[in-house]
C-alpha cells in the first residue's frame, strides 16, 4: 500500500514538473477562436492558481528565483534557458508550481511580459499588434 502511495505521490510530481503540452494547445485554441485577439488563462487551467509567472526566451534559473521568489531549477526543468521560439508560463499555488507550459510564440506571444507576475484575476491578455514598448505581442489588459 505505500508502495501505490509513493507512486501516486512521483507522478504528481512529475506531472507538476513537466511543461503541459495540452494546455498550450488549449491557449491556441482560446486565442485563435477570439481572432487572435486575447487569451483569459484563468479560463484555460481549471487548477487552483494564485498566480501566473511568465519567462522568456533564455531565461536562467536566476530569472526564475527571482521571478517566482523561490529557487526553481528551471534549466532542468525546460528549455526556455536555450530557446527563444517559446515562453514559459508558470503557475504557482502557495510558492508551490502546480503547472508548468512551454507555449510557442507563434500561438500567443507573452515574451514582452518575462520576468513579470500576474494574479489570476488579472490573467487575461490582449494581442497588440503595435505597443509603446516592445514587439507584437499580449499584454495585460489595463
Amino acid at each position: 500500500m505505500k508502495y501505490v502511495f509513493f507512486v501516486m505521490f512521483l507522478l504528481m510530481q512529475v506531472s507538476c514538473d513537466t511543461p503541459s503540452m495540452g494546455v498550450s494547445e488549449e491557449i491556441t485554441r482560446q486565442f485563435q477562436s477570439s481572432g487572435r485577439t486575447f487569451v483569459n488563462l484563468a479560463k484555460v487551467i481549471p487548477l487552483a492558481w494564485d498566480k501566473v509567472c511568465i519567462l522568456g526566451p533564455y531565461s536562467t534559473s536566476t530569472h526564475a528565483q527571482e521571478t517566482l521568489g523561490f529557487s526553481w531549477p528551471v534549466e532542468q526543468q525546460s528549455t526556455i534557458s536555450t530557446s527563444d521560439h517559446i515562453t514559459l508560463l508558470i503557475f504557482v499555488k502557495d510558492s508551490t508550481i502546480v503547472e508548468l507550459v512551454e507555449h510557442p510564440r507563434r500561438d500567443g506571444d507573452f515574451a514582452n511580459l518575462s520576468r513579470q507576475c500576474y494574479a489570476r484575476e488579472q490573467a487575461t491578455f490582449h494581442h497588440q499588434t503595435n505597443p509603446k514598448r516592445g514587439w507584437p505581442g499580449l499584454f495585460p489588459k489595463k
